[in-house]
């Protein structure tokens, strides 16, 4: 199976060949090959219409597959019955010759990063009120209920993207096209 693609439109084109026992991936010429037993996890992830896979390689980088192929005129061609098939080629290779860890949803770094940011955002609300004298209580107290408040939000909003391991013969729905 042959999937071409890049992820942005600065980018050429990657193309990835998916064999019986390995993966080729073909960028400006050059040609990396990779056993399915060396690739460690693969990340599914979704950001509006962009659906993106996260393929890590032992001692490798990580390789970015995304559902988009920037053409060099400026047009963004949407690849998604390709990608979906690409996604379940891949899973069905990996799940036998491979100790993958298969994960969907956004990265801990990022949820994580979403959730110290709010909370020094409600402490930075939290003194400025007390500071123009609006708040009704003290600015400690006033933290702890924006944090709390700010936190519910966060959870309502990040709960379904919140990173979930999956059986590769499950392959999550929302996280692919």
């Amino acid at each position: 199976m042959e999937y071409v693609f890049n992820n942005r439109p600065s980018q050429n084109p990657l193309t990835i060949l998916l064999s019986e026992f390995n993966m080729s991936v073909q960028h400006k010429g050059d040609e990396q090959l990779v056993a399915y037993a060396s690739i460690t996890a693969l990340r599914l992830t979704k950001s509006n219409t962009a659906y993106q896979a996260i393929i890590s390689i032992d001692g490798s980088n990580d390789i970015e597959v995304s559902n988009l192929l920037y053409h060099t005129d400026g047009k963004i061609e949407d690849r998604s019955r390709q990608y979906e098939t690409f996604i379940r080629v891949l899973h069905f290779h990996l799940k036998e010759k491979s100790a993958t860890r298969f994960v969907a949803g956004c990265s801990w770094v990022k949820a994580i990063g979403a959730i110290l940011a709010a909370i020094l955002f409600s402490i930075g609300i939290s003194y400025g009120l007390d500071w123009m004298k609006l708040s009704f209580v003290d600015p400690f107290t006033m933290s702890l209920l924006f944090s709390a408040l700010t936190l519910g939000f966060l959870i309502a909003t990040f709960w379904p993207s919140l990173p979930k391991r999956y059986n590769p013969t499950e392959i999550p729905s929302q996280f692919i096209p």
